[in-house]
C-alpha cells in the first residue's frame, strides 16, 4: 500500500499546480466573496459524497469485518458524516443562501450551471461500485488528498465582514488533516501488501479521480469568473431550466418488412408558451 499512498502524493502534488489554486484561490486581491464565488456549484457533489460515504464506501457486518482495509474505510467515513452541514452554513457568508420556491431550487441544482459537481458525483459512484477494498482504499484516499488541496487553499480567505468560512476554510482544512495519509499516524497502520496486479489497478483508479477532479476545478473556475451576484445567477438558470421542453430521440427503430429500419433526428424543442409566460411574469431568486 506504500506504493499507492507514494503515487497519490505524486498525483496531488500534480494537481495543486492548477491556476484555479496558483492564480485564482491565491489572489489576495479579490474580495473574499470572489475567491469563494464558486462554492455553491459544489453543492450537488458535496451532498452526493456524504452518501458515498454512508452506502458506498461503507460496508459493515454484525460483529465487524475481516478486511483490514475496509475496516479503516468504515472508520473514515464516520469521520465525514457531518463536514457538510458546515458547507450550508457557508452558503450565508458567501451570500449565495436564496430564498425560493423549492420547485426552482430544484431547477438550480439540477441546471446546467451545476452540471460539473452532479457528474463528478455519478463518474465516482459509477467507480467506485465495481471496487474491491482496495480500490476503494485508492479512491478514497485520492479523493482526501484533493481535498487537502482545496481547504488549504481556502484558509485564510475572509469575507468582508472579517469571517472565515467553515467548509471553505482553516476549520476543515483542520479536520481533513488530522487523518491524511502523509499524517503521523497512518504509517503506524498495519495495510496489507498489494501484488503487482492489484498495484496497477489502484494506479488505475487514482489517475482516473485526479483527472475527473482537474476537469472539476476547470469548471469551478470557470464558474467563478462567470458569477457577479449569485441571485442573478439562479435567477438565469430557473429561467433558461422553464424554457427548456423534451428533445426527440437522436433515433428510434421500426420494422419494415424483415428489417429494423433507423429513423429519426435529433433536435432541442423549447416551449414557447413558457418563454412568453417567463418574460410577462419574471422569474426572481430574493436573497436569504
Amino acid at each position: 500500500m506504500k506504493n499507492i499512498i507514494d503515487y497519490i502524493e505524486t498525483a496531488r502534488n500534480e494537481f495543486e499546480r492548477h491556476p484555479f489554486f496558483t492564480q485564482f484561490l491565491s489572489d489576495t486581491d479579490l474580495p473574499g466573496e470572489k475567491r469563494l464565488s464558486w462554492a455553491p456549484s459544489t453543492i450537488p457533489f458535496i451532498m452526493a459524497y456524504a452518501d458515498l460515504n454512508t452506502y458506498v464506501f461503507r460496508k459493515e457486518k454484525p460483529g465487524g469485518v475481516a478486511d483490514p482495509i475496509q475496516a479503516m474505510l468504515n472508520a473514515h467515513t464516520y469521520e465525514e458524516d457531518f463536514h457538510w452541514q458546515w458547507l450550508l452554513r457557508d452558503l450565508d457568508k458567501v451570500n449565495a443562501d436564496m430564498k425560493m420556491p423549492l420547485s426552482d431550487a430544484t431547477r438550480v441544482l439540477w441546471g446546467a450551471g451545476f452540471e460539473h459537481s452532479r457528474r463528478l458525483s455519478l463518474e465516482l459512484t459509477a467507480t467506485a461500485t465495481q471496487l474491491e477494498s482496495y480500490g476503494l482504499f485508492a479512491l478514497m484516499e485520492a479523493i482526501e488528498a484533493v481535498s487537502i488541496v482545496l481547504f488549504r487553499s481556502c484558509q485564510g480567505i475572509t469575507m468582508q465582514n472579517g469571517e472565515e468560512c467553515e467548509f471553505f476554510g482553516t476549520k476543515h482544512y483542520i479536520a481533513e488533516s488530522s487523518h491524511a495519509i502523509n499524517g503521523p499516524g497512518f504509517a503506524d497502520l498495519d495495510l496489507p501488501a498489494l501484488n503487482d496486479d492489484e498495484r496497477e489497478k489502484a494506479e488505475v483508479v487514482v489517475d482516473r479521480v485526479f483527472r475527473l477532479f482537474n476537469d472539476w476545478v476547470d469548471s469551478l473556475l470557470q464558474y467563478a469568473r462567470n458569477v457577479d451576484e449569485h441571485s442573478v445567477s439562479y435567477e438565469q438558470m430557473i429561467i433558461q431550466s422553464k424554457r427548456m421542453g423534451p428533445a426527440e430521440p437522436v433515433s428510434y427503430f421500426v420494422w419494415e418488412g424483415h428489417e429494423m429500419i433507423s429513423k429519426g433526428k435529433q433536435h432541442d424543442k423549447y416551449d414557447e408558451h413558457q418563454e412568453q409566460e417567463d418574460q410577462s411574469e419574471g422569474v426572481q431568486a430574493i436573497p436569504g
